[in-house]
């Protein structure tokens, strides 16, 4: 059965949305769409209009949702902690990040993505994210207002670059740079992991702030290889993504100034997921590929972090899934009944054999000894018939041939024993009748 899911990538200017259906035969974008938010209208005006026309478009019925959180809402902190277990670290992370932040950390909903570094360390790499919670419950109660309730609801760029990190067929060292609005967010991707991210700011890609946007990137990661991490190294590539790229050429400006090759990225064809269409109208790589990375990820199994802990967790699902549960527990309650059934009748079937070959064991022990008088159990009749009929054997009572004369052999050798040692004895005819034996 096919599944499908809605990765909503929600920016300070604008809604991106990619609906993909995933099956047994791979994962076909259905739709796709991105939505500017109208001129005059602040953020939350703007996303309402945004949702009323993604809505009016799309059939989003049914689908499993991931959403981003904009970009410029979210605190990222690189960090260590001296624990490995998932329990401990969310224990101590609000200690660990609440000198950081700008705002009391009861206000904050806190996440983290573990940095896998490969390397036997004592402490434990961390990227953490936080949001604020009155802003996170307006985010959600928007989302709610127009029938749409995310499973996930994760932290701006960072599904693209996950998505890229894990996915992609990119440089063993590379870098994704997302331009939203006056800010870019940096993350530094090495070996399959994401490493680092950090917030810079951007502004409008002319010349000048182009320039002065590259020298705090190339900052950024001079500090991270001095900081002699097992994934330091200048990175090979740089990919750029990101709504404010527009068709400006920025790509060229940002090679000369980096002195590393950059190319725009484009998830269409920089991931290997097995996606059996590939859509062209209206499809810009740079304004979607951030919709497009969740609803993979959704789709290949991909965690990413996730807002909705605490009072924003998801607890109520069995009205949306009310009926594939019930239609799932008739199924199974239809198989069990019949795979007992077959059990049953399997049992019966063999207490009917067995109570038949144990009539039949006592018929052949009674006719055979019918001077036994007591009412044996059958579980020791074939063990007593071993033992009586060894007895008769040595007895004398019959002969030890199946047909009831003596076997020749034994003839032979009871003759061979009487003849002394020193005559020779040539047999040319020996015959066995019922009352006699002829011997030439």
């Amino acid at each position: 059965m096919s599944r499908r899911y809605l990765g909503l990538d929600i920016q300070n200017s604008a809604l991106a949305a990619v609906l993909i259906e995933s099956g047994l035969k791979g994962n076909w974008i259905r739709a796709h769409s991105y939505i500017p938010y109208p001129e005059g209208k602040d953020e939350i005006e703007g996303l309402e209009a945004a949702l009323e026309a993604l809505v009016s478009q799309v059939d989003i019925a049914g689908c499993s949702c991931i959403a981003s959180f904009p970009s410029e809402h979210v605190f990222f902190r690189n960090m260590r902690v001296p624990f490995k277990q998932a329990s401990k670290i969310r224990q101590v992370l609000p200690f660990e990040l609440e000198p950081t932040m700008p705002m009391p950390i009861e206000q904050l909903v806190i996440d983290f993505h573990r940095v896998d570094t490969g390397a036997d360390e004592a402490n434990t790499r961390l990227i953490a994210a936080t949001v604020d919670t009155e802003r996170m419950q307006g985010f959600l109660d928007i989302l709610s207002g127009w029938g749409i309730d995310p499973e996930v609801v994760t932290a701006g760029s960072y599904p693209a670059a996950l998505c890229l990190s894990r996915l992609g067929d990119i440089p063993e060292s590379s870098v994704l740079v997302d331009l939203k609005g006056d800010r870019g967010t940096l993350f530094v991707l090495s070996s399959g992991q994401l490493h680092l991210v950090r917030t810079v700011p951007s502004g409008a890609l002319e010349a000048t702030r182009v320039e002065m946007l590259c020298r705090n990137i190339r900052r950024t990661l001079i500090a991270h290889e001095n900081q002699g991490e097992p994934s330091s190294g200048w990175p090979e590539k740089v990919f750029l993504s990101g709504p404010a790229l527009s068709d400006n050429g920025a790509e060229v400006d940002f090679a000369k100034h980096l002195q590393i090759p950059v190319q725009r990225a484009d998830l269409l064809t920089d991931v290997n997921v097995r996606l059996n269409n590939r859509p062209t109208e209206a499809w810009q790589p740079n304004r979607m590929n951030n919709a497009l990375a969740m609803a993979l990820m959704e789709a290949v199994g991909i965690k990413a972090l996730n807002f909705r802990k605490g009072p924003f967790a998801v607890t109520k699902r069995w009205a949306e899934h009310r009926k594939q549960i019930i239609r799932s527990a008739i199924l199974l309650s239809v198989l069990l009944a019949l795979v007992f059934t077959n059990i049953l009748i399997d049992y019966f079937a063999q207490k009917k054999t067995l109570k038949a070959l144990n009539t039949e064991i006592r018929e052949i022990f009674y006719s055979t000894f019918p001077d036994v008088r007591a009412d044996l159990d059958t579980n020791i009749l074939p063990q007593e018939m071993r033992v009586r009929i060894d007895d008769a054997r040595q007895a004398g009572m019959f002969p030890a041939g199946s047909d009831g004369q003596p076997l020749m052999i034994d003839m032979l050798n009871e003759i061979s024993s009487r003849i002394p040692a020193g005559i020779d004895v040539a047999f040319t005819r020996m015959a066995i009748g019922e009352d006699n034996v002829i011997i030439a």
